[in-house]
């Protein structure tokens, strides 16, 4: 349930992020403050999340010996031996 709200509020926090630019007083320190760490947060997640995907990608497609394997004459031999790897991946 929680996880869920955080989602949808990340989802929205591009457009909840520029309603509140607008609406920053910017003789109020505190306002200022809280947009900055809002915007820092917001941006450390975006990085975070583009990180955790970069590494499930490369611990997903990184298979030992299948560029070596002289079986493979084609895209699709090649694409037939990645499924079977990410599935015996998967099962694990």
């Amino acid at each position: 349930m929680v996880v869920k709200i955080l989602q949808k509020i990340l989802r929205w926090m591009p457009i909840i992020l520029l309603v509140l630019l607008f609406m920053v007083d910017r003789k109020n320190t505190i306002h200022k403050f809280g947009y900055i760490v809002l915007l820092i947060s917001y941006s450390g997640i975006l990085i975070l999340r583009v990180l955790y995907a970069k590494k499930e990608w490369h611990r997903e497609f990184n298979t030992d010996g299948l560029n070596n394997d002289s079986t493979v004459n084609k895209m699709s031999d090649y694409q037939d031996k990645l499924n079977i790897a990410y599935k015996k991946n998967k099962s694990i």
